[in-house]
């Protein structure tokens, strides 16, 4: 069995590379982006 991490986000361009890389643990990694108007999206990409 993996472990799945889920994070939803918007607009957090400032802080989404230190989040992603506090949970490389993870077997799998889901970002759900709420329409953000920053570059979170990219940067999660």
């Amino acid at each position: 069995m993996g472990i799945s991490v889920i994070l939803i986000t918007r607009n957090e361009v400032e802080n989404i590379r230190e989040c992603l890389e506090s949970v490389q643990w993870a077997d799998e990694i889901i970002v759900v982006d709420a329409e953000s108007e920053d570059e979170t999206a990219e940067i999660a990409r």
